[in-house]
């Protein structure tokens, strides 16, 4: 039997905050805390986001 995963491996997402260890990204309507350190460098507050599966990079 094969099991499924919850986890979407292409899920989008937009940066509400950055601060110095963490960020708040808003995710499919709700507000989620990750550390800074899955957020790839450069990265502005408002930008569109997507994880890969590693971190959370831009939308291109």
């Amino acid at each position: 039997m094969e099991e499924k995963s919850s986890c979407k491996i292409r899920r989008p997402g937009v940066v509400l905050e950055l601060d110095g260890s963490s960020a708040v990204l808003e995710i499919e309507g709700k507000r989620v805390r990750v550390p800074a350190a899955k957020i790839a460098s450069g990265t502005a507050a408002g930008t569109p986001v997507q994880w890969d599966g590693t971190m959370w990079i831009p939308l291109r």
